[in-house]
């Protein structure tokens, strides 16, 4: 059996679960993130999950997500045959990873979706489905957002620069 885990250590793996779900992760990636963040050595998933007081389950999916987005890593440890795991000490890496392998996708997968819309929105206005007001106001908003997409797509890359 663990020892119990400290406030302060439970009040950053609350904040991690949180911010994970405000970034549309389940908050049990964040609270492993932060387990093992401020975990002074590697743990086994059965620590994490008895730690946490989740299944092995969730904490096996969550790691699986964690090491795809390199925010955690396997460590191996000589005689013992379990699976390690610690957090990526440079949060400037996790970062990046989450940005490349999540927002990244995201961005070019929104762009899509608004050229789609408009040409949808051109349909929509040849077969009559929608009149000359209601185009030309839905085109403005589509094309407002296209803007701000277009703005967001330059400023992120050079913002990874500085990570």
């Amino acid at each position: 059996m663990s020892k119990p885990l400290s406030k302060t250590r439970l009040e950053l793996i609350e904040a991690a679960g949180r911010l994970s779900q405000l970034v549309g992760r389940p908050r049990t990636i964040g609270q492993i993130f932060g387990l093992l963040y401020l975990s002074p050595r590697a743990l086994t998933l059965d620590e994490i999950a008895e730690l946490l007081e989740i299944s092995k389950a969730s904490a096996s999916t969550g790691t699986r997500q964690l090491l795809a987005l390199q925010a955690i890593r396997q460590v191996w440890k000589p005689g013992d045959r379990k699976d390690f795991l610690e957090a990526e000490p440079e949060l400037r890496e996790v970062v990046r990873g989450v940005y490349q392998l999540f927002f990244a996708p995201k961005l070019t997968k929104t762009r899509g979706r608004i050229d789609l819309l408009l040409e949808t929105l051109d349909g929509d206005r040849k077969s009559g489905a929608i009149d000359d007001e209601e185009y030309r106001f839905c085109r403005d908003r589509l094309l407002q957002m296209s803007n701000l997409q277009g703005k967001v797509e330059k400023v992120l890359p050079l913002a990874e620069k500085f990570l």
